[in-house]
């Protein structure tokens, strides 16, 4: 299993390689063949371990972006309940946590642990749970370019 220091290694590597334009491949931009690339990848991954910790399908989004966050809570701090357009996938960093989504009661949340958000579902609250330490997440959220989150409607919990 892996601990918090190779989760956050490798989710920095992740990232680093995302935003430094490793991401052609994701998105569909010409290289090698894609068996080739493959194989000399995993020749050169030989001693790395990868686990997949979560996994959840992608709805269509019209002028979709994906944003990488780190969303620092200060000790005790709330957070006003809104929604997503899309997906969230959070992986807690440092600290402790009460997160809330409609329709689930609160989750109490630590730092090594995750947790995803479903698009357009109330997300109550976020609460940093200690009162003297901050609380750090990392965020990869998929939503609309002009607008990825707003107050919540006023609705019965579902």
């Amino acid at each position: 299993m892996m601990n918090r220091r190779d989760m956050s290694n490798t989710l920095a590597g992740v990232v680093a390689a995302f935003l430094s334009g490793g991401s052609g491949a994701l998105l569909g931009a010409e290289g090698p063949p894609a068996q080739q690339n493959s194989q000399d990848h995993m020749q050169n991954m030989s001693s790395v371990a990868v686990q997949t910790l979560m996994q959840k399908p992608l709805a269509q989004i019209p002028n979709a972006e994906v944003r990488v966050i780190t969303l620092i809570v200060p000790p005790g701090a709330p957070s006003a309940p809104h929604e997503h357009t899309g997906p969230v996938f959070a992986y807690l960093l440092e600290g402790e946590i009460e997160n809330q989504v409609d329709p689930n009661p609160p989750q109490r949340y630590k730092a090594g642990e995750y947790f995803y958000e479903p698009p357009m579902h109330v997300h109550r609250s976020l609460r940093n749970l200690s009162g003297t330490e901050t609380a750090k997440l990392l965020i990869f959220e998929v939503g609309k370019r002009e607008n990825s989150s707003r107050s919540a409607r006023t609705r019965a919990p579902c």
